[in-house]
């Protein structure tokens, strides 16, 4: 039996062929990663690239997830939809599949009132069996997903039934606001890349949802703030924040800094991007950002095998 969902949980960055098709095997790899440096799950997300998949391959995907985790990972698969009746069928789908859980985005292409923010959650909740993390994500959102919707949310189904990752800037507050309108009940994952981790664990975070490229410096950095060693961890958290910065500027923005990292350690094979395409990183940015990353894998490994010594 799996543990609780919680704890690191990076999206995974779909990898393709050359000719833009799926790369199953290099996914699998990536997962693999991900459980080898310690992470306690997966997730499809929005960097995942999931609204440029076809209706099949998101099907298709969820089920590779299951495949790769092996039991040894949680499976979260993105289910949201632009209509009700598509976010239910997704997520129905997914755990029918074997996912542990779901990670529910609103719809994107309008600007929902509570009512009907509320509406949307409760269907596709009240269509599963499997908890579902409610995502308000602030790149997409037409309008903010309310403290007071979420906080219904909980008061309706339970805490073991639903968890949330607030992305609403600025994040920590909102962390706070929803763990005191829930009297402390909430579940609440950090959904910021890590960046303000040292912040919101504070406020009673779950966990993190990163990406694969900075799985294992987020497991470090999660790991020194549980043994409260709060300044080694500020240690990796200050770095961290810095790169976030550089990548967070847009979802393009976002999957080519990652992909050219993950390319470089050679966990992807190459840097296709679905098109079209809204950023391209220059080289001087990519520069920077190589010696930032290769600083916090050091921090990150001299980390563990200081964990791993005193153990």
């Amino acid at each position: 039996m799996k543990s609780l969902i919680q704890g690191v949980m990076p999206v995974v960055i779909m990898p393709y062929h050359e000719d833009g098709e799926l790369d199953w095997s290099s996914l699998h790899e990536q997962i693999h990663h991900m459980a080898r440096v310690g992470c306690d799950g997966v997730v499809v997300g929005q960097v995942s690239e999931v609204l440029r998949l076809s209706y099949t391959e998101r099907r298709q995907l969820a089920e590779e997830i299951v495949k790769a985790a092996d039991g040894k990972l949680h499976a979260i698969m993105s289910t949201g939809g632009e209509s009700t009746r598509q976010a239910v069928s997704f997520s129905q789908h997914a755990e029918q599949a074997g996912c542990d859980a779901l990670l529910l985005m609103h719809p994107s292409i309008m600007a929902l009132d509570d009512g009907q923010m509320l509406d949307y959650y409760r269907a596709v909740i009240e269509a599963v069996e499997c908890p579902v993390v409610v995502h308000h994500a602030k790149s997409m959102a037409k309008r903010p997903l309310t403290i007071e919707v979420q906080a219904k949310l909980l008061e309706l189904y339970g805490p073991e039934k639903v968890m949330f990752k607030p992305e609403a800037a600025p994040t920590p507050p909102r962390v706070s606001q929803l763990m005191e309108a829930t009297g402390g009940k909430a579940r609440i994952f950090e959904g910021d890349g890590g960046m303000m981790l040292a912040d919101t664990f504070q406020r009673g975070v779950i966990g993190v949802i990163p990406a694969t490229e900075i799985a294992e410096i987020v497991v470090a950095l999660w790991r020194l703030l549980k043994d409260g060693r709060e300044d080694d961890a500020r240690q990796i958290s200050y770095p961290l924040s810095y790169l976030m910065c550089h990548m967070m500027n847009s979802i393009d923005c976002y999957l080519g800094i990652s992909k050219h990292l993950l390319k470089r350690r050679g966990l992807m094979k190459n840097t296709y991007i679905r098109t079209p395409i809204d950023y391209h990183v220059d080289p001087a940015t990519l520069l920077e950002v190589e010696k930032v990353y290769d600083a916090l894998l050091d921090l990150a490994l001299s980390s563990q095998v200081e964990r791993e010594a005193a153990q």
